[in-house]
């Protein structure tokens, strides 16, 4: 995740390597040169890849919350 977050700061700064040469971006997903048109990721197929991957929950977000009871419907056992 630091390399991305690296990216993400080189590319404020004007992509700007040290020695102020520009650095070429690279798909997540694959890790060749992107494309313009489907920046950042270097062809439509692997921005579908990373859509599919967020639509099924492979990505996540880390929390140290508890799941909520909210919508559980107690069991009969409970009503006693």
């Amino acid at each position: 995740m630091s390399g991305k977050i690296a990216d993400m700061a080189a590319h404020r700064s004007g992509n700007r390597a040290s020695g102020g040469q520009v650095r070429l971006r690279r798909c997540p997903i694959c890790g060749k040169p992107a494309q313009e048109k489907t920046r950042p990721f270097c062809s439509e197929r692997c921005r579908k890849i990373d859509l599919d991957r967020w639509r099924s929950e492979a990505y996540r977000v880390p929390t140290e919350e508890a799941p909520s009871q909210e919508g559980v419907i107690p069991s009969k056992e409970d009503d006693t």
